[in-house]
This record gives structure tokens, sequence and C-alpha cells, in this order.
């Protein structure tokens, strides 16, 4: 029981590890109830709020050995739900694009994802494959091009990245282009579409070509991600519902190879 955490408060709406060493059976998981308690086997409701796990553990543990134990060792410690390890996105060209959870107890790779995804579509270019990740260094967003078709074919599994929470998975298109831009967010089709040699691309023009915006799409603050020739960051907000509506040309932006265009949602949508 010493070992057990002194320092955090319990609160309501936590879910509790709790076990009896003595029972010799696995943990249960109980919940803090909007009154602040939790309900023990053969007791009944303790006040847990406001204590620690130390705290309630030998709270438990007496009344525990009042009646019914010689000796009771309680544990009880924050509720951790290991087979939630989160998610993962896939856009482009894969069968299944969308949200893939992180499997419980394995290792998931780039190209393992794409598998589970039902691999490529006809239209891939699997030498193309980018992986975004939202937490890289110093909280930036780091961007990785994988050759997944050289993984596959050969082998070179150390080439193969291990996927992390939040990881974006894009898979390009085949075909001849000057490079390609991705959509996310509210629109009706979103993932990564080519910017075909010799033609010019503007952001009110790539989201017709994803399908519009949906109904929870917050049209007049668009963002532009890109990144320069030595990797500078740069964001752009663009209200693409007014350029759309009223024609405003001259407030389009065109768009470059690599651009990230993301469409959040409206807080409130009437």
């Amino acid at each position: 029981m010493e070992l057990l955490d002194d320092t955090v408060p319990i609160k309501v709406g936590d879910k509790l590890s709790y076990m009896v060493a003595e029972d010799r059976e696995p943990a249960n998981v109980v919940l803090v109830d909007e009154d602040g308690k939790i309900d023990v086997p053969l007791i009944g409701k303790v006040p847990a709020a406001g204590l620690t796990s130390r705290q309630l553990a030998q709270k438990v543990s007496d009344a525990l050995e009042v009646d019914y134990y010689y000796k009771a060792t309680v544990h009880i410690s924050e509720y951790k739900d290991l087979s939630n390890r989160g998610q993962i996105f896939l856009l482009g060209q894969v069968v299944r694009q969308g949200a893939m959870t992180i499997p419980p107890g394995e290792v998931l790779t780039v190209s393992k994802a794409i598998l589970r995804a039902g691999g490529f579509t006809q239209n891939a270019d699997p030498t193309r494959v980018s992986l975004i990740r939202q937490n890289g260094p110093e909280g930036k967003e780091v961007k990785t091009e994988i050759n997944v078709a050289r993984i596959l074919e050969t082998g070179r599994l150390e080439d193969d990245l291990i996927v992390q929470s939040d990881d974006f998975i894009f898979v390009a298109q085949a075909g001849d282009s000057s490079g390609e831009y991705t959509v996310t967010g509210a629109v009706r089709g979103p993932g990564i579409y080519p910017l075909p040699m010799g033609t010019q691309i503007t952001l009110s023009q790539a989201i017709l070509k994803a399908g519009g915006f949906n109904e929870f799409a917050s049209e007049g603050s668009v963002k532009v991600i890109r990144y320069d020739e030595n990797g500078e960051r740069k964001e752009f907000e663009v209200d693409v519902g007014e350029i759309l509506e009223e024609g405003l040309k001259d407030n389009d932006l065109l768009l470059q190879p690599d651009d990230r265009v993301i469409v959040p949602e409206a807080w409130v949508k009437f």
C-alpha cells in the first residue's frame, strides 16, 4: 500500500482499479459517482473524492478488516484502458480511407496500416506515401516521405515507420503531376490530389474538387499550411465561402506542391 499514489486527489467521474490482494482475483473497475463515492464489494458506498489512492485504500482496508478480513491489502489506482491506443487517419489512394484504431499489443507500421485499410487502389503510387505527424520536435508538424513499394518488395523493414496516435498517412495518386496537395477536415472528399503539369489550382477549386464543404464546415476560416525551401512553416487563413459566394477571385490562393488544406468545423451550424 505504501507504493500507492499519495499526491493526486480523486475526483468525481474518475475510473479506479480496485483489488484486494488476499482475494487473488483480477482487479475490478469502479467509478467515482456524482456523490464522490465508490461502490465497494461487501461494504457498499465509500466516500472517495478528495482522497488520494493511498488514503482511500487505507480507509477501505480498515473497513474490510472490521468484519470480513483478518488482513486486507487493498490496491487502488487510476484505471488505464490499455486497449485504447488512439487512432491514425488514412487518406488518398487506399481502399478504405478514414480513421483506424491502433491495435493493442501490436507495433503498427505505415505499410501494415495501409494493408489493414485494404491496400492501395489501382490509381495509387506506392512509392509516394507521406506520414504527417502533428507533434514532432518542439511541437512542430513533421512530414516524412516513404517508399512503401520498396518496403513491400524488398522487405526493408528499417524504412517502415511506426505510427503514433493522430498520425496522418497520405497515399499519392499515380500520374504526371508537378506534385500534390492534401485536403482534410470538413469536406465531402478529403484526400490527396495531384497538381497536373502546366495547370494552376486555386484554393476554392481545390475545395470543389474535394466535393465541396460538408454541412459542418467553417467556410470562412479555411487554412493552408505551406513549407518553403528552407523548411519554414507558413499558414494562411482564407474566407473561401466569401470567394465562392461573391466571386472574389483576387482573394483566392494559388496552391503549391505539398500544400495542406484544412477545413475546420464550425462550433455552431444553423
